[in-house]
């Protein structure tokens, strides 16, 4: 008994891990989201990003995040396209610039997929 208790305890100890760095899946939530192409903005958005393209993008609301996913907080953010040419939207590739929503200064640049800086 002692032994089936104490396997029920790890295992839920392990699923209760943080996400790491290494997360093959990455999400921007709450950031304000100019998708490009003169589509609409979103105000609170989830942006999906696995294998280098983006999976999933919609409303806070209604767009799960996968379990596990490395965050990266988007509150007082605005998300573009990189080049301003490009579009966010599923299936295409991830590169886009995360900028301070107040002043449009560009903060983080990701390209395929992955953070540059």
């Amino acid at each position: 008994m002692t032994r089936s208790i104490l396997l029920s305890v790890m295992c839920l100890l392990a699923s209760c891990g943080s996400p790491s760095d290494s997360s093959p899946v990455k999400v921007i939530v709450g950031a304000q989201l100019d998708p490009g192409h003169e589509r609409p903005r979103l105000e609170h958005s989830i942006i999906v990003i696995r294998d280098g393209k983006f999976q999933a993008v919609g409303p806070q609301a209604s767009t799960p995040v996968p379990k596990g996913a490395q965050i990266t907080s988007g509150m007082g953010k605005l998300v573009t396209p990189a080049p301003s040419t490009s579009v966010i939207a599923a299936g295409e590739p991830a590169d886009l610039v995360l900028r301070n929503a107040a002043t449009k200064s560009a903060e983080m640049i990701m390209h395929d997929g992955e953070w540059l800086r």
